[in-house]
């Protein structure tokens, strides 16, 4: 069962694209405007948007642009709106499809098929997930996981934990840590480090915080388990 999320204010169409997609079983999860659809994103792992282009309180256009900021995820977007230069918008923000209303649902859904097909392929390539215990990254998809739940990292906090889960068990300076994440070194960055450490130790929560030990004059070390 593959998971996909549909943002779109047509409840009908909704109702339509959701009966189509579990019979060709997918679960589906929906949302009827931009906000809340991209609140829902952040709450799971999805293998793919659907995504309407106009929609109250945030249009698609502002939706794609946070997903992306975030997650390599397949996104189609769709809309009744026709000409070249929407389209070409759509691509330039990195979406990987676009449908025209009307449009056939199943057509849709072979869609939606090659491109989680590809996408799975892609991700299980790359190996791009670090897990442990119940803490799972997810490079690919830029998510972080604990024991099911959804963990807001930014893109630094997030850089961070990767390169702290890739050198688990091994002793890393401020220096190191910082030529890695922020590509540059001086005194005033080792203070940077301290502070993103504190942060994401926060965000984290126990007893995850504690797996990232402080190593007394040198650096940091992220433990291998609890």
């Amino acid at each position: 069962m593959k998971p996909i999320l549909i943002i779109e204010d047509e409840v009908s169409l909704v109702k339509i694209l959701k009966s189509v997609f579990e019979k060709n079983d997918f679960v589906v999860d929906t949302a009827y405007n931009g906000e809340n659809g991209l609140a829902q994103f952040k709450t799971k792992t999805y293998d793919c948007v659907i995504l309407d282009i106009t929609m109250p309180r945030m249009d698609g256009w502002e939706v794609l642009n946070e997903i992306r900021e975030r997650s390599d995820v397949p996104i189609v977007m769709m809309t009744a709106l026709t000409g070249e230069d929407y389209e070409l918008k759509g691509y330039d923000l990195k979406a990987d499809d676009y449908v025209t209303k009307p449009f056939s649902p199943k057509v849709l859904v072979a869609k939606v098929k090659n491109l989680v097909d590809r996408y799975e392929g892609t991700y299980k390539e790359n190996k791009s997930q670090l897990s442990v215990e119940n803490l799972i990254y997810d490079k690919a998809r830029h998510r972080v996981e604990i024991e099911g739940k959804s963990i807001e990292l930014s893109k630094k906090e997030f850089d961070l934990l990767g390169f702290l889960l890739e050198q688990k068990g091994f002793t890393l300076s401020r220096d190191q840590i910082l030529e890695h994440v922020w590509d540059f070194d001086s005194f005033a960055g080792e203070r940077i480090v301290d502070a993103f450490i504190k942060s994401l130790r926060k965000k984290l929560g126990e007893p995850y915080s504690k797996m990232i030990k402080t190593v007394r004059g040198v650096g940091y070390r992220m433990d291998e388990e609890l």
